[in-house]
């Protein structure tokens, strides 16, 4: 499995998700969008996005993004300590990691 390692991770304020990938991703991400698990790539952030939360978390969201480019893309999202965390409260900075962690 391939290793990406994640730039940022940012909440908008329309409260969708990104997770931007520092290599600037591969064509092939697009191709997200055929799991239907609501996790698409955006070209131009370079880095995987998912909606707005209903009844999930954003830290839940985060793990749904890491697992369907698990095993939809064949890659690893990994968070670094250079992983710049943009408009993400401390708590679900916490809930990321410590499950990331696991």
């Amino acid at each position: 499995m391939e290793i990406e390692s994640i730039s940022k991770v940012e909440i908008l304020e329309n409260e969708e998700m990104y997770v931007v990938l520092a290599s600037g991703g591969q064509p092939m991400y697009q191709h997200i969008y055929r799991e239907a698990a609501e996790v698409y790539w955006d070209n131009d952030i370079k880095g995987f996005k998912a909606p707005a939360p209903r009844k999930w978390s954003h830290s839940d969201w985060y793990h749904h993004i890491v697992s369907v480019a698990a095993s939809g893309l064949g890659i690893s999202l990994q968070l670094s300590s250079s992983t710049n965390w943009v408009n993400v409260s401390s708590q679900t900075k916490a809930e990321v990691c410590a499950k990331q962690n696991t």
